[in-house]
Order: structure tokens, then sequence, then C-alpha cells
């Protein structure tokens, strides 16, 4: 008994070692020709190591990806001498890479104050602006919002659950998620002439701080977001360019059930699209549709990394940024985990924007009016690629073939 003991680290030690080298084979193998092949083997031999340690280990199964989505979203808002409210709903609705629909239903409303200058007024019908304005106007709102996220099993099925949102009842079966969100966001417009022969310019920007609830697992992420949006136009006689552009970035933190953190991320994303505002008969000349003369196309990347909390060092690192936020080798520390050891995801989508709606309004630092907006957004996946912890960069070929 005394000659075997210790036998059982000796062996731990050769079946690490073992697996190391197996690990530096596969990867001189296959790296730069295959690495969805390389990623596959170091995921099973580090799962494999861990399962060995004692776990936790980290889950190998990829999250899908968004093939295709649309966006309809009605706006409504009214200003009543230094106050202005709004409301907002939409619906989002995505196909995901396993055949999955995602649909999230989200309302919010936002009261604050505005002032302006200058008078206008102004209608969108399937493309078509008619009206003038000679107005600049500025505001800062509170924001707050829920919402709900839904899946469907299949197109079918998720149109089965439209025809329920729409209708005002509950769809078929209860929410995946439920989420709330709210902040503070500053608006601002300058509108210059007619429809014929005019220009405009908006902006938005805003903050907010949000929580989601998984209702199967019971995790809940809390979010922080920022990020800012603007929107221009210019017509003379026929036409002129239009344009949007768009940022959004996101911190989150994710507690299991227990409220014990699990998962950080981070995620940045941003647009760029332009096209034609076109007189209707034009449009009509040129064989477009006439909601031509009021849409944009262009393209949308996002960046996501995740972090597992689970793992020791970048619970560690975690814990230097949450003592000491403002250390620069404490934030650096946790970039280097980033680099090392998150997964990451990288996408890009073309993307179309529509608008129909109209507005009115007059300024004399109070300002009274009122609009409406019906927006409705389109994208589709262009390429995906993804590097898992430790990995290589791969392509998502089970997103977009």
């Amino acid at each position: 008994m005394r000659s075997t003991r210790g036998q059982a680290t000796v062996d731990y030690v050769a079946l690490i070692a073992v697996l190391a080298i197996l690990a530096s084979a596969a990867h001189t193998t296959v790296t730069g020709r295959a690495p969805g092949i390389a990623n596959a083997v170091g995921g099973q031999i580090r799962r494999a190591l861990c399962v060995v340690g004692g776990g936790p280990c980290r889950d190998l199964t990829r999250r899908p990806c968004t093939v295709a989505s649309i966006r309809d979203a009605h706006h409504i808002a009214v200003d009543v001498l230094l106050v202005r409210i709004d409301q907002k709903r939409s619906v989002l609705r995505e196909r995901m890479s396993d055949a999955t629909v995602r649909l999230t239903v989200t309302r919010s409303g936002g009261a604050g104050a505005a002032v302006g200058a200058g008078a206008g007024a102004a209608v969108t019908v399937k493309g078509r602006r008619i009206g003038l304005s000679a107005e600049a106007r500025a505001g800062a709102q509170g924001v707050l919002g829920a919402g709900k996220v839904f899946v469907a099993r299949d197109e079918r099925e998720a149109d089965a659950f439209m025809r329920a949102i729409r209708a005002g009842r509950s769809p078929p079966s209860p929410p995946r998620e439920v989420f709330v969100e709210g902040g503070t966001r500053g608006l601002g417009r300058i509108g210059i002439g007619p429809a014929l022969a005019g220009a405009s310019l908006e902006g938005l920007a805003g903050t907010t701080i949000g929580a989601r609830r998984d209702e199967r697992t019971g995790a809940v992420t809390l979010a922080l977001e920022w990020g800012g949006a603007g929107w221009g136009a210019a017509t003379v006689a026929l036409g002129g360019p239009a344009g949007t552009a768009d940022r959004a970035t996101m911190l989150g933190l994710t507690l299991d059930r227990h409220r014990r953190p699990t998962e950080l991320s981070f995620s940045a994303a941003g647009a760029l699209a332009a096209g034609t505002a076109l007189s209707p008969g034009l449009a009509r000349v040129l064989g477009g549709a006439s909601g031509a003369s009021r849409s944009t196309g262009g393209r949308r990347w996002e960046l996501a990394a995740r972090l597992d909390l689970r793992d020791p060092a970048v619970a560690a690192a975690w814990a230097r940024v949450r003592r000491d936020p403002s250390s620069g080798d404490a934030i650096r520390a946790l970039g280097a985990m980033i680099r090392d050891r998150a997964h990451l995801d990288v996408r890009t989508y073309r993307t179309s924007r529509s608008y129909d709606g109209g507005a009115a309004g007059m300024s004399f630092g109070a300002r009274i009016g009122g609009e409406y907006d019906h927006t409705i957004e389109r994208s589709r996946l262009l390429a995906a690629s993804s590097r898992p912890p430790g990995g290589l960069w791969e392509p998502r070929l089970d997103c977009v073939g």
C-alpha cells in the first residue's frame, strides 16, 4: 500500500502531459487550414481537463445567429409648452440559424422637457413627404420600458404568435424572457425649407439600465447600454441624399438563479445607411416603388464578447475592476482576459429602413405640437465569424452557409 501511495497524482500529471501533446499536435496539423477542427479538438481537450479537475466546465454549445430580422415600430409624441410625452411600441421578429423565430415585444414611454424656435408641418405617406419646416428644437427625457421575448419553433408558429400580438391576446406559449429598462435620453432636430427644397437633421443619444430574466433558468442579466443615432436628408427639386447612422455599446452581467455571477458580456454595434429621397414621379420612371423615396439601405456590424466568470482568472480580474473601476492596471488585466479567454462573435448585416409619418408644431421657447411615425427596419446576415476561448477565428457556416 505504501508503494502505491501518490500513484493517482502521477497518473493525473501523465494524463495532462498526454493531452497537452495531443493538443499541440492537433494545433500544428490544422492551423491555417481548418480552424473549426482545431477549435473542436482544443475545446474538447479543455473540457476533459475541466471534468477531471472537478469543474465547473464551460458549455461548448454554440448560440444561434440571427439570420434575418424585421422591426416594426410605431411612435407617437405630444409637446405641450415645456413638456414632451411620447410612447413607442415595437415588435422585432428574428429568424435564427436553428430555424426558430424570436419575437421581442417592447413598449416604452418617455416624459421630459423640450424647447424650440420656429414652426413646421409635414406628412410622409409611402415615402412621399409634403410640407415645410423652419424650426430648431431640443429636449431631454426620462424613459421607462418593458417587454417580453417569445420563441416560436418555426415560421408558421411565429405567424400565429404575431396574430395574437396584433389582436392584443397572449401568444400560445408563455414568454422565454421578460425585461425592464429605464434611463435618460436627449434629442434634437433642425428643419429648413419645404419638402421640394429643404433639409433636415435629427439626433438622439441616451443611456439605459435594464434587467432581463430567463423564465426557464431563472438567470438574470443586468445591463448598462449607451449610444446614439442620427438621421439626415436634403431635397432639391426632384430629390436628394438621405442617410442614417447609429452606434450602441453594452456591458452585461449575468447571475444564475442563486444570484451568483456566471458571465460578463460586452457588445458594440454600429450602422451606416444611405439612400436617395426621390419624388414619387421620378421613382416610378426609374422603376422603383413610391415608398423608395424615403428608404435607406446600408450595413450594420456587431461585435460581442462573453467571459465565463466561473474561470478563477477571469473572476479575479473582474473583482479588481469592481474594487477600483478607475484603475488602469485593473482595466488592462480585464482587457487581457477578453483577448485571451473570451468567446468572440463578429457579424455583418445588410439593412434597409422605410418610414411613414407626420408632424406639426410651433415653438416660441415652449412648444406645442405632435408627431407620429411608423418605421420598418429589415436586416439580413451577410457574414459571421466566431472565436472560442483560446481558439482560432472561423466562419459560422451554420449561420451563412
